[in-house]
């Protein structure tokens, strides 16, 4: 019984992180193709779910990320001509973090 109940609440974290993803994300995404820069951060009190909603569970539930990265990277297989530039970046305790260049400290202009 515990195994389903775990399977009913991972299930229902993956279609609440779909929903969000479906209203919120994927229109940055299509903004982006049609030429605008977009951006989408997490913001909230320690605790609250902001890394598991972007990130998932590394199992089966999927984060926003990897949500959109699958559906750029569909768009961008259907046309060469396109570039993709991606920032990944965490503000912590009033300091700027590059996460895709070994969590260098950034300083904002």
């Amino acid at each position: 019984m515990a195994h389903l109940t775990n399977e009913l609440q991972t299930n229902k974290y993956y279609l609440f992180n779909k929903k969000i993803y479906a209203t919120t994300i994927r229109p940055l995404i299509d903004a982006a193709f049609d030429g605008a820069r977009v951006s989408c951060f997490a913001y909230g009190q320690t605790g609250s779910g902001k890394t598991y909603t972007m990130l998932g569970d590394g199992k089966s539930v999927r984060g926003l990320y990897l949500l959109a990265a699958k559906d750029v990277f569909d768009i961008k297989r259907n046309s060469p001509d396109i570039s993709v530039w991606v920032s990944f970046y965490e503000i912590y305790c009033g300091k700027l973090y590059d996460l895709l260049n070994q969590r260098s400290i950034l300083h904002a202009r």
